[in-house]
């Protein structure tokens, strides 16, 4: 009975060595070992790199969608040119009556989109104790004031010379007409003299504004050789000829206004 136990003996103990030079444990359960880091570290760089791959044609597609999106966008609608119309009293009904349409009176301000009436544009303003009163809507001086006054055109004195916020600057259209009534009755003729010189003074001022401008497009050119562009000393001459006359009726207009108003 002695050699059967020793060969049991010594077979536990090589089972023994065998389970703990492999990983194993004296009790017999295996025991699971840490991997290396350096063993790791390939497998993560070789997955960063697989997703790198998947992910460039990926963003590559995004920018040109996008891009895309870009292009096929509409772009905003253009902005209509429209001229703001004001009186003095601020109360008055004002008729519009353009080269293609019409509008019947309306309180002002009133906006109205100047294209649609074809310009040139009569605008008629009336109020009870005033006189009706007629401003024009001219087209802006394009290209050139020069150009403007030799062709024979009209300019409007109480138009703001800009065009509407937003419209190219080319645009013929005014951003703003003023029309200031005319008292019908005045208390005395000094009273009514007073007043009118008031706007006089206001239009003498709008065609000195206007007068300026011409005398700047005619500077640049006066020092420049023959063959310049710009406008000739000619050209010129015509048109301050052409200013002064506009401004002398626009100024007896107003005069017949004075001589129309009574006094009490």
């Amino acid at each position: 009975m002695a050699a059967p136990q020793a060969l049991v003996g010594a077979a536990l103990q090589a089972k023994g060595r065998a389970g703990v030079g492999h990983g194993g444990s004296p009790n017999g359960r295996a025991r699971v070992m840490p991997r290396c880091a350096a063993a790791v570290a390939p497998a993560a760089t070789r997955y960063d790199h697989r997703m790198i791959r998947r992910l460039v044609p990926l963003l590559l597609i995004a920018s040109a969608l996008s891009a895309c999106a870009g292009l096929t966008q509409p772009a905003p609608p253009p902005v209509i040119p429209r001229t703001t119309v004001t009186a003095d009293p601020a109360d008055a009904r004002c008729r519009v009556v353009g080269a293609l349409a019409r509008q019947d009176a309306r309180p002002t301000p009133l906006t109205i989109d100047t294209l649609a009436f074809g310009l040139p544009i009569s605008v008629l303003c009336e109020r009870a104790g005033y006189q009706p009163t007629t401003e024009t809507i001219q087209p802006r001086p394009l290209p050139t004031l020069v150009a403007t006054l030799v062709a024979g055109r009209l300019l409007s004195p109480m138009a703001e010379p800009s065009p509407p916020f937003g419209v190219p600057p080319d645009s013929p259209v005014p951003s703003a007409l003023t029309v200031r009534l005319r008292p019908a009755l005045f208390t005395t003729p000094t009273a009514r003299d007073r007043y009118f010189e008031r706007l006089r003074a206001e239009r003498q001022e709008r065609w000195r504004l206007i007068a300026d401008r011409l005398e700047g497009e005619c500077a640049r050119r006066a020092d420049a050789p023959v063959t310049a562009p710009g406008p000739t000393p000619a050209a010129c001459r015509a048109a301050r000829d052409g200013l002064a006359q506009q401004r002398a009726d626009d100024l007896r207009g107003l005069e017949i206004d004075r001589r129309r108003a009574t006094f009490q």
